[in-house]
C-alpha cells in the first residue's frame, strides 16, 4: 500500500508520497516490504508538470518510476511527434492523456488477464504552458474505479483543493473530519451514500487558496507522516513508512524537489569547481 498526496493552493501544487512498497505471493498474502520505493518523478525536466503514483509498484520487471523515465525520454524528442511535449503549447491534460496511453500499453502487455483486478494509478500534476494556476488530474488503470481516460480532479478554475490514495483513512479524519467507517455504517443503516457524506463532510477545512507554499508543504508532509504512525500502531504489517519524497510545483519556479531519498550522502550531490 501507500500514500501520495496532491495539494493545490493559490501558488502552486505540492505532490509528496511515502516509500514503502509491499509484496503478495500468489495468492494475494503478505509476502515483504521494502522502504525506498520511488513514487514521485519529474515528467519532463523544465516543465511545471509531475505525477505520483500509488497501487502497482511495477511493471515488466521494472518500478513504476522507471518506466516514467522512459515516457519523459518521449515527451522531450522532438523526433517523437506522438509524445513530444511543447513547451509553449502543452497541456496538463495532454501529459495525463499520454501518460494514460503509454501505462495502458505497458499494463496490457504485462499484466494477465487473470490479474487485471491490480490497479495501477497516478496524480499528474502541474501547470499548462501560459497558465496563471495549477491543475491535478487522476489515471487509474486496472481494478476497481478504472477510468476510460484522464479525469481532472483539481481544475485551474478552482482556488485550492487536496486529493490522496492509498492509506486514506488518517488524511480523511484529520482533513475532512470522518472516519471512512462511519459512511458505510449509515450506508447500512440504510441512508444513501451521498446524504452520509454531505451529514459528516461538514468540518472547518485546514487547506485554504492564500496558504504560502511553505506552509502547504508542511501540511503534505504533516498529512504523510501522520498517516504513517496510524498504520504503524494499527493491526496488521506496515504498508506505508518514510522517507517522505516531495516536490512543490508553481508557476515561476516550476518543478522544485523538497525531499528526495538519495542513494549516497547528500553533499556529494553538489557540483565541485
Amino acid at each position: 500500500m501507500t500514500i501520495v498526496i496532491a495539494l493545490k493552493v493559490g501558488d502552486g501544487v505540492v505532490l509528496g508520497a511515502d516509500s514503502a512498497s509491499t509484496l503478495v505471493d500468489q495468492g494475494g498474502g503478505y509476502w515483504n516490504s521494502y522502504f525506498n520505493a520511488e513514487k514521485l518523478f519529474n515528467l519532463r525536466k523544465g516543465l511545471p508538470v509531475g505525477a505520483v503514483t500509488y497501487g502497482l509498484g511495477g511493471l515488466a520487471g521494472r518500478s513504476v518510476s522507471s518506466l516514467a523515465k522512459d515516457l519523459r525520454e518521449r515527451f522531450s524528442d522532438s523526433g517523437q511527434k506522438d509524445w513530444y511535449l511543447d513547451k509553449t503549447t502543452f497541456t496538463i491534460e495532454e501529459v495525463a492523456t499520454k501518460l494514460q496511453r503509454f501505462f495502458e500499453e505497458v499494463y496490457a502487455t504485462n499484466v494477465p488477464a487473470e490479474a487485471t483486478g491490480m490497479a495501477l494509478g497516478f496524480f499528474v500534476a502541474g501547470y499548462s504552458a501560459g497558465a496563471a494556476t495549477g491543475e491535478v488530474w487522476r489515471v487509474h488503470i486496472g481494478g476497481p474505479g478504472q477510468s476510460p481516460q484522464a479525469m481532472c480532479l483539481i481544475p485551474a478554475s478552482e482556488p485550492w483543493g487536496a486529493q490522496w490514495e492509498g492509506q486514506t483513512e488518517a488524511c480523511t479524519r484529520l482533513v475532512r473530519g470522518f472516519s471512512l467507517s462511519v459512511v458505510q455504517r449509515l450506508m447500512q443503516a440504510g441512508m444513501p451514500e451521498d446524504e452520509a457524506v454531505k451529514l459528516l463532510d461538514a468540518a472547518q477545512p485546514v487547506v485554504h487558496a492564500t496558504m504560502p507554499i511553505q506552509d502547504a508543504i508542511d501540511l503534505v508532509h504533516y498529512l504523510i507522516d501522520v498517516t504513517c504512525g496510524f498504520v504503524r500502531f494499527a493491526p496488521g504489517t506496515a504498508t506505508v513508512a518514510e522517507p517522505i519524497d516531495s516536490a512543490a510545483i508553481t508557476k515561476h519556479e516550476g518543478y522544485r524537489w523538497v525531499r528526495r531519498k538519495h542513494y549516497y550522502k547528500q553533499e556529494l550531490n553538489v557540483p565541485t569547481s
